[in-house]
């Protein structure tokens, strides 16, 4: 069975971008958020705005209510400003029992993943790419594991900072 991967409207148009999208969606079953979806409608590429087509993904309509109140006011409290997609695609993270892997190169959401103690369940562009054998040299920095796990660390430095253990 092939692992599930949520996909951020970052990660999505850059892999448009590189021309890396078919070869996720080979390996992994993709899932998008509605919000993620009708946020990656384009990406640029030498100058001009390519439409992105997608298929071959399951989009994610059922985000619970109470699992997005979660976010928002976890994200207010870490004082990180997160975008509807991350904010709906972390609130499915949180209320789904699949086995699911968020991939997304937004430092606020990594920081609020690690703030909310789900980075088990996150994972980088570079290393979602490296698991299925594809070792790109053309990233941008903000794919890098490298950056990933610095993100973390500030969330977790922020959960020690502001977290409200009740």
């Amino acid at each position: 069975m092939r692992k599930l991967l949520l996909l951020d409207a970052d990660v999505v148009i850059d892999l448009h971008t590189f021309g890396l999208f078919e070869k996720i969606s080979k390996a992994y079953d993709v899932c998008l958020t509605r919000s993620v979806f009708e946020e990656a409608r384009y990406y640029k590429k030498d100058g001009a705005k390519i439409d992105i087509a997608l298929k071959d993904v399951t989009i994610i309509d059922n985000v619970d209510l109470e699992s997005l109140k979660k976010v928002q006011r976890e994200a207010r409290e870490a004082r990180l400003g997160i975008d509807p997609g991350e904010s709906t695609s972390i609130a499915y993270l949180i209320q789904t029992d699949e086995e699911i892997t968020f991939c997304s190169c937004d430092q606020a959401a990594i920081k609020l993943i690690s703030y909310m103690e789900l980075e088990q369940k996150s994972i980088s562009l570079e290393n979602a790419l490296r698991d299925i054998g594809c070792h790109e040299k053309k990233l941008y920095p903000r794919h890098l594991e490298k950056a990933f796990k610095v993100a973390v660390k500030e969330g977790k430095t922020l959960r020690i900072q502001f977290k409200r253990l009740v």
